[in-house]
């Protein structure tokens, strides 16, 4: 199976997004709950693909014990574990309610600072960004032409949807060489991109 790229990410928060549009729209209906399980599902399928395959690619960097399993996790529950209502609240059945709630982020042990402040959503394309991270965006991905990649952030900023956005990226590219330094340097511009419009 090949890997999946940020056009494939793309695709499905694409999905997910019209999905949502449409339930916002119309209202909620079995079918529309059970397409967005799927797309979700297919999002959250390629994210580990992806991590699998970023970790198996640097072997020197990763021992095999931080190579995960994609399919870790998925397997059948014990059968010694007794089943329970999950639509029960914990106090209708017999159990304690915790004093403190966290939320995930906080409770995923393995996440990095770096990788929390990359899940926080940005104003605008430009914000936090530094003025070495402008240098490299602008030298790699735009030729080194300043105007172009101002101009670039102007537009984004005025952009009113992902798939706008992505196009106007898309069309300002210039690429200076090629290679996996491009690519992850194009694939971490587009995720700036992609966290504008999160809320």
């Amino acid at each position: 199976m090949a890997h999946p790229d940020i056009q494939d990410f793309q695709r499905s928060l694409v999905t997910c997004q019209t999905l949502l549009d449409e339930a916002r729209m119309k209202g909620w209906t079995s079918e529309l709950a059970e397409d967005l399980a799927q797309a979700c599902l297919a999002l959250h399928e390629q994210a580990i693909l992806r991590k699998f395959h970023e970790a198996s690619k640097n072997p020197e960097t990763s021992g095999p014990e931080d190579v995960a399993d994609p399919l870790q996790g998925l397997e059948d529950p014990p059968p010694d574990r007794p089943a329970t209502n999950r639509l029960l609240t914990p106090d209708e059945r017999g159990e304690s309610t915790p004093e403190v709630q966290t939320d995930l982020i906080s409770s995923i042990g393995e996440m990095t600072l770096a990788e929390k402040l990359a899940l926080k959503p940005l104003t605008h394309v430009a914000e936090g960004m530094s003025i070495v991270d402008r240098a490299q965006y602008t030298s790699v991905l735009f030729s080194g032409d300043e105007a172009v990649f101002s101009a670039l952030l102007a537009k984004l900023q005025r952009a009113s949807t992902q798939e706008e956005a992505m196009a106007l990226f898309a069309e300002a590219l210039v690429l200076r060489g090629e290679g996996e330094d491009v690519d992850a340097m194009k694939e971490d511009f587009a995720k700036r991109i992609l966290r504008t419009f999160v809320s």
